[in-house]
């Protein structure tokens, strides 16, 4: 009869388990599934595009790197006459208005501006050519600029002939027929120089400070293999590289 009593509430007692998990157990293994699959994905997007990070990162240190042997080199060899600005981004710009200055209305180039610019030109292609950034090196820009003086339209001619101007020193020589650049030097002046004017954007301090020129390199950037091909075919060397003369008005 106990016996019997007994088996009865064993019974009842496994009946009432329950047999459903918690909510709070549910959520916990949705919890985990949700962390297990995000960390699959993430791992998988971090594989397919750690290449172009890579990538980018290298392309970011060479650039850096060569701004720093740009102003290196400037300090040394033209100290005070060459201020290199470069912030992360894709151009190197060198502010050349401490020493290739114009006056008002005029894109004469003195004297020693010119000497320097041909010492200073073929020091800076040798550095782009030779070091850190002549795996993404594509081109330079000269800029002219000019003060708030004259219209804009009047300026923006101005402008041009300054960075014309700048492109033409490099066609001569010092009075004694030296300091000249060599036919290689005057080659890649041809095929990777180019010139714009921006008339008074870009002011500085002073209408002084203003009229002057700079020089901006521009460097490839991924995925431009193909342009990087087309214009590597490109043969200027049999085309005069001419003079111009100075304009003044």
């Amino acid at each position: 009869m106990f016996n019997q009593r007994s088996s009865k509430k064993s019974y009842k007692d496994e009946g009432e388990k329950p047999f459903w998990i918690s909510y709070s157990d549910l959520m916990t293994a949705c919890m985990t599934l949700f962390l297990v699959v995000m960390a699959a994905n993430i791992i998988m997007i971090k594989t397919k595009y750690l290449p172009e990070y890579e990538a980018a990162a290298k392309r970011e240190q060479s650039i850096s790197d060569c701004a720093k042997k740009l102003q290196k080199n400037a300090n040394q060899e033209f100290p005070g006459k060459a201020q290199i600005e470069y912030n992360k981004g894709d151009a190197i710009r060198i502010d050349l208005g401490s020493i290739v200055k114009f006056q008002e209305k005029s894109n004469e180039i003195s004297p020693e501006a010119s000497k320097f610019l041909r010492q200073y030109i073929p020091a800076v292609l040798k550095t782009v050519k030779e070091n850190q950034c002549q795996d993404y090196f594509r081109r330079v820009i000269v800029e002219g600029y000019t003060s708030k003086t004259g219209n804009y339209m009047t300026n923006l001619d101005l402008s041009l002939k300054r960075s014309r101007e700048v492109v033409c020193e490099l066609a001569k020589n010092d009075p004694d027929g030296s300091g000249g650049l060599s036919l290689d030097e005057k080659n890649q002046v041809k095929r990777l120089f180019l010139v714009g004017g921006f008339s008074f954007n870009s002011q500085k301090r002073s209408d002084e400070e203003s009229r002057r020129a700079e020089l901006k390199l521009e460097f490839w950037q991924l995925g431009d293999d193909k342009k990087r091909q087309q214009e590597s075919t490109i043969d200027l060397s049999g085309k005069d590289f001419g003079v111009c003369p100075s304009q003044t008005y």
